[in-house]
């Protein structure tokens, strides 16, 4: 099995936060509804990494608030392995630039925090809105 250790941040705008739908069945969660986020490089601190990724996948700045802490999630890529992932997340705030979609999201969009339970999040989003008290 193996482990992967993930950066992924909660982007807070006027209320809503930005999340990102997953191209149709590409990587861990298909066609759920993401935290923006993603694997942290060799020789690189975790704030350094979730400002990278938050740059290459939404093309914003964001100040990093606060730890929201850990969780952890086992997931079958498309051959049936399992990967052990070790969420990291971080409540951010978007600071600047024109949010746009790259890398493997298809589309990113701001969500107002009460309507989050009309969209369809992956189990490790699921938990943590629960553990906020955003979803029931």
């Amino acid at each position: 099995m193996k482990t992967r250790v993930i950066v992924s941040a909660v982007i807070e705008k006027d209320g809503d936060l930005l999340f990102g739908k997953k191209k149709a069945n590409v990587g861990p969660y298909p066609n759920t509804w993401h935290l923006i986020g993603g694997g942290v490089n060799d020789n690189e601190s975790l704030s350094d990494a979730i400002r990278r990724e938050i740059k290459e996948e939404a093309g914003i700045e964001v100040e990093i608030k606060k730890s929201l802490g850990f969780s952890e999630d086992y997931e079958p890529n498309k051959h049936g392995e399992i990967t052990h992932y070790i969420f990291l997340v971080f409540l951010t705030k978007y600071i600047f630039g024109e949010v746009k979609a790259s890398d493997d999201i298809e589309k990113l969009v701001w969500i107002p925090k009460e309507k989050l339970s009309e969209i369809e999040l992956n189990r490790p989003s699921i938990k943590l809105f629960k553990e906020m008290g955003y979803i029931a």
